[in-house]
């Protein structure tokens, strides 16, 4: 049976793989590194899900959401935003989220696996019938390989790492996104400031040429007397 297909768009290439190998074996997942070749992916693939990051540069993932639903057939396809600045999310799109469901980052594994299957239920497995169970020779039983399992504590742990490691990369692109946002936000209050200040001297500036043509008309004035009185 065809696995379904996430597409994951999303510009940090850490968050794609780390998307990737939590969902690795479930369902086939392609990823797309912003906006537009995650538009252009979606046309070719129509994934049965998408897996949508909100600050990216050129267009943030609503605009491309807004264009995915634009295509034909890509209407009613699932999307979780995710996003670790989720003010910058309802500063675009009010609560609730009625267009997409969302996902706050840091997330575990197992969240997000569990919020994926809220709309692509896992398949279940084909049942073994009760008649090749009995029919199964008892020599093969015997002769079965060793299962290469961990061991229950080992597994616990290699499972704690991984959500560890999950968490981990997450909260350093969370930090790196929230710096930006911050070196640009101040960035553009100097913009603003330096705007005000240039607005101002302008202001002064018409002020002054104001008071000049004043004082020209009032030259002018005395010039044409002093003509009048040279004349007599």
């Amino acid at each position: 049976m065809t696995a379904k297909k996430v597409l994951v768009i999303d510009d940090s290439i850490m968050i794609r793989k780390m998307v990737k190998s939590i969902l690795s074996g479930k369902y086939d997942v392609l990823e797309a590194s912003d906006g537009k070749s995650g538009l252009d992916a979606a046309r070719k693939i129509f994934p049965d899900l998408i897996l949508l990051d909100f600050v990216m540069p050129k267009y943030n993932g609503y605009q491309t959401l807004q264009a995915i639903r634009r295509v034909e057939g890509l209407q009613n396809v699932p999307v979780i935003m995710i996003s670790g600045l989720k003010e910058q999310v309802t500063e675009h799109v009010p609560e609730p989220f009625t267009e997409f469901d969302f996902l706050e980052k840091p997330f575990e594994a197992d969240v997000l696996v569990a919020r994926i299957q809220n709309f692509l239920p896992p398949e279940s497995a084909a049942p073994v019938s009760a008649a090749s169970s009995r029919s199964t020779p008892v020599a093969a039983v015997r002769t079965a390989q060793p299962t290469t399992e961990e061991p229950p504590n080992m597994q616990m742990v290699l499972n704690r790492l991984t959500s560890t490691e999950t968490l981990l990369v997450q909260g350093i692109e969370n930090l790196i996104q929230r710096e930006v946002v911050a070196r640009f936000n101040e960035l553009n209050t100097r913009i603003e400031h330096q705007d005000n200040a240039i607005k101002a001297l302008g202001q002064r500036m018409d002020k002054i040429s104001e008071q000049i043509d004043h004082q020209n008309k009032g030259l002018m004035v005395i010039l044409r007397e002093l003509k009048s009185l040279q004349g007599k």
